[in-house]
């Protein structure tokens, strides 16, 4: 008799079997929230629990405990700038919380300081930029002042939220773009800006020919542009100015992520680092400070790192902007060094021989392929709480990210404690619009089997065991779905579409395991990730019975039976 231990991030699984002439016959299975961090003493007590009532309500005793080696995962947000390649060739000036644009159109100019207007009168079109020390009123005055004497003003930048103030103060109807970041600007440098009319869509700059051309680069660039464009799509205003710096290392004081791209490694700001860890295989990334992240504060070894930074996920392609709270970045560290030996520590508690067997991704390839009607060339996906292990039959790749990574996001795009982000993130929601009725995410309208209570009307809630949970009052129902989605879509399946670059040709299948593979809309949004791969993507159902969770637990077994 024998049980398959699985300590995850998340949850801990244990399997209890009868091995007998290399056969397996299960006899129990169960689980619980891990406790306390993944490799902990606390974590192995909880398993030793889960074991003992395991034990309990099968009325057997397993003679062998079989562990798989553990790697923690540290998952958190952190006030990350917002992300932009370093390659970029323009880049954004006004800040990403910005809200405050005056005047409408789009205009494109040479930068000129406030400062220069008081000399010779410039030929050509220019965009004045107004520093956070001048005064809005001062400001307007001397923009005033040189239009009179000749400039042409085509629009203006400020540091400052004073764009309607100094509109409102000066003779010409130009954009005015506040809220930007004058740092490294230089006096001459091309400035394409542009304000939108309330109530228009129609955005002249962010069409990426129409941008390029206003900022005159070169041709080769057009798809980086385009890329750009991209997160432009839904902004009230835009201040856009070519890029001209080269990439430097952050200050030895600062946060920074160690990465190997090419031949060698870099050294990156938090936010440089986002998109190439994107486009890098799992394995690449060395070392990571981030101040905001305990495990991380002075500088952490790891074995892999994923970024997501939540204004990805308000990008206009599922929902509008600005109904959820996407400030900051979900950040996922998964450790260098694997964890001390669990076994020892679990054997002492519980009197029995306890053993590392195999790693995770190994033991869930093993549990994974007892689903039945499996296709030979088929790669594994186990997703656990901190981990995506991708597992094909000549190689496998560990990733930071997963349900772990979605719950956090949720908890901070919404503003809710994370133990309920981990129950929102799985199920439909519903709009409570009165005692009685609420509002389906389909659209649909429905009684409810009984009265809502009154902190529930009005708001978007959960269906739980105890009644309806309320938890947003900024959303309707079909925004959070697609809110929902988009989450799933920017952390896991972005991840997973990350990892399959490992291999050299497409699986014939990617079969889903671990706890995430029961979510039914985590499975459709990896689908859609991985539309263009000729991939089938199904769930594992280990020994055909058990469903995708107990994949590691019941490859541990299989392990131990063959050997």
């Amino acid at each position: 008799m024998v049980a398959g231990v699985d300590i995850g991030n998340h949850t801990t699984e244990i399997l209890l079997a009868q091995v007998h002439g290399g056969t397996v016959t299960t006899v129990a299975h169960g689980q619980a929230p891990t406790r306390g961090r993944k490799g902990s003493r606390e974590s192995v007590e909880g398993a030793a629990a889960l074991l003992h009532r395991v034990e309990v309500d099968a009325g057997r005793r397993a003679d062998e405990l079989l562990l798989a080696a553990l790697r923690p995962v540290d998952t958190a947000t952190a006030p990350i700038p917002p992300a932009y390649s370093p390659s970029a060739p323009v880049r954004s000036l006004r800040r990403p919380d910005a809200s405050t644009p005056a005047g409408a159109g789009h205009a494109v100019g040479l930068h000129v300081l406030l400062t220069a207007l008081q000399h010779g009168v410039s030929g050509g079109p220019v965009v004045v930029s107004v520093d956070e020390t001048t005064d809005f009123e001062v400001a307007a005055q001397q923009i005033s002042a040189a239009v009179d004497r000749g400039w042409q003003v085509v629009g203006v930048i400020a540091a400052q939220d004073d764009a309607v103030l100094i509109r409102n103060r000066i003779p010409v109807d130009v954009p005015v773009v506040d809220e930007v970041d004058l740092t490294g600007l230089a006096p001459g440098a091309r400035v394409a800006l542009e304000v939108v009319e309330q109530g228009r869509s129609y955005r002249a700059m962010a069409d990426p020919i129409a941008l390029s051309a206003a900022l005159e680069l070169p041709a080769g660039s057009l798809v980086d542009v385009a890329e750009f464009c991209r997160e432009l799509a839904d902004t009230a205003a835009i201040a856009v100015t070519p890029r001209t710096d080269t990439h430097r290392s952050p200050p030895p004081d600062d946060d920074y992520v160690d990465l190997r791209d090419g031949g060698s490694v870099v050294r990156y700001s938090p936010a440089e680092a986002n998109p190439v860890m994107r486009r890098v295989i799992p394995g690449s990334v060395r070392e990571v400070r981030l101040k905001a992240v305990p495990s991380a504060a002075g500088g952490l070894a790891v074995h892999d790192a994923f970024f997501t930074d939540l204004s990805g996920i308000d990008n206009g392609a599922w929902l509008r902007r600005g109904v959820a709270d996407t400030q900051g970045t979900v950040v996922a560290l998964l450790a260098a060094e694997e964890a001390a030996d669990a076994a020892d520590t679990l054997g002492t508690l519980t009197g029995r021989r306890a053993r590392t067997l195999s790693s995770e991704p190994e033991a869930a390839a093993w549990g994974a392929r007892t689903t039945p009607g499996i296709p030979a060339d088929t790669v594994i996906c186990d997703i656990g709480g901190g981990t995506v292990d991708l597992i094909g039959i000549d190689r496998a790749v560990v990733a930071a990210g997963a349900g772990e990574s979605i719950t956090v996001a949720v908890a901070r795009v919404l503003g809710i404690p994370r133990a309920l982000a981990e129950k929102v993130k799985r199920t439909p929601a519903v709009r409570v619009e009165g005692p009685h009725i609420a509002h389906e995410e389909d659209g649909r309208r429905v009684f409810l089997d009984s009265p809502a209570s009154a902190d529930a009307i009005g708001r978007l809630c959960t269906r739980g065991g105890a009644g309806l949970v309320p938890f947003s009052d900024r959303l309707a129902a079909e925004e959070w779905r697609s809110l929902r989605l988009a989450v799933k879509q920017e952390t896991v399946a972005a991840n997973i579409v990350r990892c399959l670059r490992a291999f050299e040709q497409p699986p014939a299948a990617l079969v889903l395991a671990g706890g995430g593979a029961l979510d039914d809309e985590l499975m459709r949004t990896v689908g859609e990730a991985l539309r263009s791969v000729p991939v089938v993507v199904g769930r594992t159902d280990v020994d055909g019975v058990h469903g995708p969770r107990f994949a590691v637990a019941r490859g541990l077994v299989a392990m131990y039976a063959q050997s």
